[in-house]
């Protein structure tokens, strides 16, 4: 079994790691007060708290502390076991579970710092990286069970004129109703993006040639019609590939589909060309 698989195994992982604890404490309980073996109970309390959460960091803590004042209790003779053996044990145990918490909100913070990473700072969707990532994933998925993924690219025509002529806080506003236009009318499970500048990618998988259609179709006819009623003089040329076995590569996908929109571009602008392989 693969260290990645054991990881997505939480049950399996916890088990083991509790497993871990016992062991540990059977160590304690060995070595006595000859030497102090705390410290490995942070060990399992570490993989627990990163690889399956918090709670169940907070519970290997629990157990770690349960285990060290079990074996410390065993080790003492009778009578002899006082109120600063117990502070002992309530001491490590507030310490593992600081460790816990203090981990866990690290986890986090990566966590978030690397989404953050992936999406971009004025239309709140995906960015370039956050694309090629993702959707490398889904192609992989795609092509492993031969199903049908598809890539549109879109580019919004005449946005340098509305720089050029409105200010570039119009273009920024434009360029996020064009994002949440392409959300609003994808599913949450299609893969929205913007590529850099005024150009936008989305990748639907799993979906048939004529829904696919259907979905391109509902979102240029939307952003054509929120771009008039804010009374701009742009329009969309979108470029479709839809493929019935996914391809080797995303960036096989995109490129397609860009040489689609430039198609476009080339031949009035304005529309939407699909091609099928």
């Amino acid at each position: 079994m693969s260290i990645r698989k054991i990881t997505e195994n939480k049950l399996f992982l916890g088990i083991v790691n509790f497993i871990l604890i016992a062991v540990v404490g059977l160590f304690d309980f060995i070595t006595g007060n000859e030497a102090n073996v705390t410290i490995l109970y942070l060990i399992p309390i570490c993989i627990v708290t990163w690889y399956i959460g918090e709670i169940s960091g907070i519970v290997a803590a629990d157990l770690s502390a349960g285990a060290y004042l079990a074996s410390d209790l065993v080790n003492k003779k009778a009578g002899t076991y006082g109120i600063v053996d117990i502070w002992n044990a309530v001491m490590f145990l507030a310490f593992f579970t600081v460790v816990v918490i203090i981990l866990s909100r690290l986890k986090k913070t990566l966590i978030r710092e690397k989404n953050m990473a992936r999406i971009d700072f004025l239309t709140d969707i995906y960015n370039l990286k956050g694309f090629y990532d993702f959707g490398a994933r889904e192609i992989d998925k795609c092509r492993r069970y031969l199903r049908p993924i598809s890539v549109a690219y879109i580019d919004c025509d005449n946005f340098k004129y509305i720089n050029d002529t409105y200010g570039h806080q119009t273009g920024d506003e434009l360029l996020k109703m064009i994002a949440a236009t392409i959300v609003d009318n994808v599913r949450v499970t299609d893969l929205a993006a913007r590529l850099g500048g005024d150009e936008f990618a989305i990748m639907i998988s799993e979906t048939g040639q004529e829904a696919v259609k259907n979905v391109i179709e509902r979102v240029r006819k939307s952003l054509q019609t929120m771009v008039q009623t804010k009374n701009w003089p742009v329009t969309f040329s979108v470029g479709v590939v839809i493929f019935n076995n996914a391809p080797e590569t995303l960036d096989e996908a995109v490129k397609k589909a860009d040489e689609l929109m430039y198609k476009v571009k080339k031949n009035g602008k304005n529309k939407v060309i699909f091609d099928i392989i």
